[in-house]
Parts: C-alpha cells; sequence; structure tokens
C-alpha cells in the first residue's frame, strides 16, 4: 500500500492526490515532447552493418505452429496477467482447444504488421527499490503485459537472441547467450584491484549511473540502429509497431488509473525490451571502443602483455575503466553527452562515482570537476556484489549478511509450515549468498553465521528462539535423493 508518497518538500497522503501524482509523474516520463534524432552520425560513426540477407530471411519468416507453441510454453506458468487477466497458465492448460484461434491471431501481426487496439496494454506495478520508499523515484515501474502479446514479443526475442552474440560486443555482458553477470563483477573487481600499479597519469575506474535508462530510451535512436545494423525493413516495421501500440495504465493500492500512450522507452517485463535496450547501448559500446582504437582514451595495463578492457556494461549497470589522463575524460565526457542526447537518458551525476589509483587529490579534484562525479570509495557494490581491494574479509560481506538476518526475521513464519520456511531458504536466502560466492570465497565465520539463522528459522521460525534439533544439520542439507533437503 502506498498511504503517502513526497514531492520535493510536500507530503501527499490523499488517494486521489497520490494516484494523480503518479500518472502525471508516468506519463511525463514515458512522453517526450522532442523525438527528432539529434546526433545521427553518432550511429554512422560507430555502427558497422552486421546483418546478412540470409539472416535478415530467418528473422523475417512467417512463425510456424510449432514455434508458437515453443514460445506460449517457454513463457512462465505462473507469472502475472495483464490487463485482460489471462496469464500463462490459461493458454498452456487449454492449448489443445485454444492453439488455432492463437496461432490466426500471431499470424495477424506477422503478415500485416498491425497490432488490435489495446492488444499490447500493459498494467505498470510499482516495486520499491529501498525500505520505506516515499518518493516516486524509490519504485521501480514493472509492467505487466498481455500474454497473448507476449507470444508475439517471444517469438522475436527467441530469433533475436540466437543472433545477438554476432551482434553485440563481448563487453556487454547483459541479456547475451552464453554471457554471465558474474563476468562484469569479476572484471570490476581485478580492475580496482591493479588501480595503484603505477603507471604515468595514474589509472580510473567510472562507475556511471543512467537515471531511468529504460524508461526514455529513443525510439527515433532505436530504430535508427536497427537501420544501421542491417536489418530488414519488414522486422524495423514489426519493433516499430509494437513500440506504437503501447499503452500504460497504473496499479496503485490495487485499483489501474490512467491510460495513456508513449512515445519512448521500453518496458521491463517485456521479453523483447532487454535486447533491444542491448542493441542501443551498443552504440556507447563501440563508441568507447572506438576512442581506445584512435588512441584517445588508453586502457589500464594489468601485466606487461595484458590490459583491462576498457569498459563492461550490464544493461544500465556501466564501469569504465582508463588511464588518469585529462585527455581520456574528455574524450568519454563527449562521448557521453552525444550518447544521450542521441539515446534520450541523462546520467546521474550523484549517483555516478570516479575511482583512482596514483592520482593525486588536486588532478583528482580537477576530473571529479571536468566530468561532475562524485569522488568513490572502497568497497563499493556493483551488480550485488562488493567491490574491493585485496583478500576477501568478513567487513567486506557483513552487509549482505546483515540483509539476510532482517529477511529471516522479518518473515511471518508463524504463518508457515516447515516445508514453506524450508522453500524460502532455498528459493531466496540461498541466492543471495551464492551471487557472491560464484566470485569471492567468503570467510569461514560469516557463513556460519548464516547457516546458524537458518536452522534457527526453519526449526523453530524465529532467529532469536532456539529449539530441539531432531535432525543432523549434514542430513538436512543432503540431496533430495539422499533423503535430506537439498539445502
Amino acid at each position: 500500500m502506498i498511504t503517502t508518497i513526497r514531492n520535493e518538500d510536500e507530503i501527499i497522503s490523499d488517494p486521489q492526490r497520490i494516484s494523480s501524482h503518479i500518472v502525471n509523474y508516468y506519463k511525463c516520463l514515458f512522453f517526450y515532447s522532442n523525438t527528432v534524432l539529434q546526433d545521427r552520425l553518432l550511429v554512422e560513426e560507430t555502427i558497422p552493418k552486421i546483418i546478412d540477407d540470409t539472416t535478415n530471411n530467418l528473422l523475417t519468416m512467417i512463425p510456424s505452429l510449432s514455434e508458437v507453441k515453443a514460445a506460449v510454453f517457454d513463457l512462465n506458468h505462473d507469472g502475472a496477467p495483464g490487463p485482460d487477466g489471462f496469464g500463462a497458465c490459461f493458454f498452456q492448460a487449454y492449448w489443445d482447444i485454444i492453439h488455432v484461434d492463437v496461432y490466426k491471431a500471431v499470424l495477424e501481426f506477422f503478415q500485416n504488421g498491425w497490432l488490435p487496439p489495446n492488444f499490447n496494454a500493459n498494467t505498470l506495478v510499482l516495486i520499491p527499490k529501498i525500505p520505506n520508499a516515499d518518493k516516486i523515484e524509490h519504485y521501480r515501474p514493472i509492467a505487466l503485459a498481455n500474454f497473448k502479446f507476449k507470444i508475439i514479443s517471444k517469438v522475436l526475442a527467441d530469433r533475436l537472441a540466437g543472433i545477438l552474440p554476432f551482434i553485440i560486443c563481448k563487453e556487454q555482458r547483459g541479456f547475451v547467450k552464453g554471457r554471465n553477470i558474474r563476468d562484469c563483477i569479476t572484471l570490476a573487481s581485478e580492475a580496482i584491484n591493479v588501480l595503484d600499479k603505477k603507471s604515468f597519469g595514474g589509472n580510473l575506474a567510472l562507475k556511471i549511473d543512467v537515471s531511468k535508462a529504460f524508461d526514455t530510451l529513443s525510439w527515433d535512436f532505436l530504430l535508427e540502429v536497427l537501420q544501421q545494423v542491417g536489418f530488414h525493413s519488414t522486422f524495423i516495421h514489426w519493433i516499430h509497431s509494437i513500440l506504437l501500440s503501447a499503452k500504460i495504465s497504473i496499479s496503485i493500492n490495487g485499483v489501474q488509473v490512467g491510460f495513456f500512450n508513449c512515445n519512448r522507452g521500453v518496458r521491463q517485463g517485456d521479453p523483447l525490451s532487454p535486447l533491444l535496450f542491448c542493441i542501443a547501448e551498443e552504440v556507447l559500446s563501440r563508441g568507447i571502443a572506438k576512442l581506445v582504437e584512435e588512441g584517445k582514451v588508453e586502457t589500464i595495463a594489468a601485466s606487461r602483455s595484458n590490459h583491462i578492457p576498457s569498459h563492461c556494461f550490464y544493461a544500465d549497470d556501466l564501469m569504465v575503466f582508463c588511464k588518469g589522463k585529462i585527455s581520456c575524460l574528455q574524450a568519454l565526457k563527449e562521448l557521453f553527452t552525444r550518447y544521450a542526447n542521441c539515446f534520450g537518458h541523462i546520467i546521474n551525476l550523484s549517483k555516478s562515482s570516479i575511482h583512482a589509483g596514483g592520482v593525486s587529490n588536486v588532478r583528482l579534484n580537477h576530473m571529479v570537476q571536468l566530468i561532475g562525479f562524485e569522488i568513490g570509495t572502497l568497497p563499493f557494490t556493483y551488480l550485488g556484489a562488493p567491490i574491493f581491494r585485496g583478500k576477501p574479509k568478513r567487513i567486506y560481506f557483513q552487509p549482505i549478511a546483515d540483509k539476510i538476518k532482517i529477511r529471516l526475521a522479518s518473515w511471518k513464519a508463524s504463518l508457515l509450515s516447515m516445508a514453506g520456511r524450508v522453500q524460502l531458504v532455498k528459493s531466496v536466502i540461498q541466492s543471495m549468498v551464492t551471487h557472491t560466492m560464484t566470485v569471492y570465497s567468503w570467510p569461514i565465520s560469516t557463513l556460519r553465521d548464516i547457516e546458524k539463522w537458518i536452522k534457527i528459522f526453519i526449526w523453530s521460525g524465529d532467529i532469536d528462539k532456539r529449539k530441539l534439533v531432531i535432525v543432523a544439520w549434514k542430513k538436512v542439507c543432503a540431496d533430495l535423493e539422499e533423503g535430506g533437503l537439498g539445502l
């Protein structure tokens, strides 16, 4: 429930005014008055033609019934339904009855490139990013689309995913088959650990935060990039039709309010959106690589023969690594400005940081004034993992351990059976640990504390209350086939 919301210095508590404030905010966010592409040359300078006629023929062919069925059954069975109320479970359970009609509806789009009104209607659900969120910026908008539209989107996404590794540079790690979020975390950690390596001018790591990147993507810019990459006009027309047909209503305290069109942004929740976002972001990725090739940006030397890559991207989480020369920062700043003018998004200077090694305080302050970022401190969090210098220590992982303890303490375990508590631990708590454990070796003392909290939670439901344990923990952690619970 959103009972109050803060608008600058005003606290709004009236339900009608809360709804009006949220709707107006997202109407302004998804609608941009200036839709003219400001710097078309940037796309032409950075993006080569990659897609050939054979690939275009595969992308634009009419889907078969088996391809549509595969898309239907690949989507999450328990996913929340869109405004029409029909989720994946309905389509999958009654596929034998409805498959002919569903296939005809999908063919209608691929043959004519047209979607009926409200076919691409979306309910925007606001998920708090932080505890006690009190501003609209503290909420993440997730779109619940009609499932019948997601079938079309999924077919296109599956086709696009197959060729994405050949389009997207290796520096982009998000949503590309064969690449992993752990690559970005490892690379950022290695770069931070060589920042202090002696070099002329020192070394820099830039952690860049982009404001509402998915929501402010310029459609003209995206279509221009697709054309420059070499996609067929039919495929580009399909994407354009999907973008134009999007309509938004917002779920506020269980009630849908507002119903409006947009002219920019891609929805978080649509299978196609992250792939399109990565293609658009390739302009920035290749732009940085071009600066390196031209010698305007110099990379950090990890050893005599190896260099840290100039950047790594995971969707809108960006890290850039370079020598600490003013000329490098000036070239990057010019590129960021040109890219922001095209893309439509704005770099959040207050949340972006600059980490330096081997740079004097006087020069560092001059760099901060030039680029506008804050001076970063270690450790910092990147993609949910701590980034630090040296060996893993307890203090670096304590914030994650504290979050786990708070999560366990906040669950109403008295309303859960033991099986329910076990499922929460397996699906939530373990993932919070394994995300960073795949990169770092955790201190044993921290792991023992977490294990102790999990034991008490499973057996008593209250981490402050011990209960008699009747099964050895080693047996509880055994595989299901061996009589354990698979923890």
